[in-house]
């Protein structure tokens, strides 16, 4: 019988086969009862979106805590926005300061090149004969100082630093605009009309060279200190060189000195207050009622030896609602004279309300006894 080589399988081969295959099982065994390794925590994705691992809570501040903070930006933010609005109106106010004193040097360099350039030449060159007085470059100067005046009058851009010296401004540049306007009127009549006017007017010139050297550059001076913007003034000048114009009666002539006597008596006085038409005694009350308004007629007398310039005249009433404050210049009293002066614009109190009133004058320079410079009395809103 033949031999089959092919299709016999040998038992040594189950043999060998069965302890293979008990091998591979035991090593898939320990295989499989061996620990895992540890993994890195991962934020799986599941079908794109986000996947918190099991047992782990996000972090979030305290409510409380992200309140302070919203509060603290907010702070930082108003701020900030306070800052800058206060740098830009402070800019502002500085702008309008420089603005008005520069606007005023301007009207004042005006004036005075006309007394000196103008009017002087024009005075000088006519001996006092109304004749001989160039009656073109007179009318110029006179509608040239009654412009700046007019300029200075109506301003009403002016800081509140200087609403106290203002007024003297307009005083001093009122009195020259008003006596060479007179100069220029007289021309029409004789010459003693002329010779009269032209002392008038030469006093009146030193007035105003009185008023702004005594009251307006020094109180502009003090205005732009408070302002933060302190310069240092030039020197003044005069509205001309009066002893150029060669007149003796300009200087004398009978005209009383303007320039402040230290040793003169000075004083000014306020003698008699109306208000709206009936009389305010020292101390006393007035009643309005129906359509009355607040107005003011207060009398100033001169007690002194001297003419006095630029006297200022205030009136405050005190309401429950506001202090108003109004102020207003004489520009001049003679000795012995007296002058009067009118504010209107003052708004009414409340039903039965009673508001102080208080009114001072002046003081004048070299002025000792103070104690008739002020009058208080009461004023009622009635029906």
């Amino acid at each position: 019988m033949s031999e089959r080589t092919w299709g016999f399988e040998s038992p040594l081969a189950h043999v060998a086969g069965s302890e293979k295959f008990c091998r591979e099982f035991r090593l898939a065994e320990r295989r499989s009862n061996r620990a895992a390794p540890a993994s890195r925590p991962r934020s799986g994705r599941s079908g794109g979106g986000s996947r918190t691992p099991k047992g782990r809570k996000e972090r979030a501040l305290p409510a409380w805590l992200t309140l302070i903070g919203a509060v603290i930006v907010l702070i930082l933010a108003f701020g900030f926005i306070f800052t800058v609005a206060q740098s830009c109106v402070s800019n502002q106010e500085s702008t309008q300061v420089r603005k008005y004193a520069t606007s005023s040097d301007g009207l004042l360099g005006d004036s005075t090149n006309i007394g000196n350039e103008q009017l002087q030449s024009v005075l000088k060159g006519s001996g006092g004969d109304p004749k001989q007085v160039d009656k073109n470059s007179l009318a110029q100067a006179a509608s040239e100082s009654e412009r700046l005046y007019n300029l200075a009058r109506q301003n009403e851009e002016v800081p509140p630093e200087f609403e106290g010296v203002h007024h003297y401004l307009v005083s001093a540049l009122g009195l020259r605009a008003d006596a060479t306007r007179n100069l220029e009127d007289s021309l029409s009549g004789d010459a003693k009309s002329f010779g009269e006017d032209l002392p008038a007017a030469i006093e009146d010139y030193r007035a105003s060279d009185g008023i702004i050297q005594s009251h307006y550059l020094p109180g502009s001076q003090e205005a732009q200190e408070v302002a933060g913007q302190f310069e240092e003034q030039d020197e003044f000048d005069p509205f001309m060189d009066y002893d150029e114009i060669g007149f003796e009666q300009a200087q004398q002539g009978g005209v009383a000195p303007t320039r402040s006597d230290p040793n003169a008596l000075h004083g000014v006085e306020i003698t008699s207050v109306e208000v709206a038409g009936q009389t305010l005694a020292p101390g006393g009350e007035v009643v309005l009622t129906g359509s009355d308004t607040p107005s003011f007629t207060i009398t100033i007398t001169n007690g002194g030896e001297t003419p006095e310039t630029a006297v200022p005249v205030e009136v405050i009433l005190n309401t429950k609602v506001e202090r108003q404050s109004q102020t207003k210049t004489i520009e001049k009293i003679d000795p012995s004279g007296t002058a009067t002066v009118e504010m209107t614009e003052f708004s009414p109190g409340e039903l039965e309300e009673s508001a102080e009133i208080t009114i001072e004058a002046g003081p004048v320079e070299y002025e000792e006894f103070l104690d008739n410079n002020t009058y208080t009395g009461t004023l009622t809103f009635g029906l």
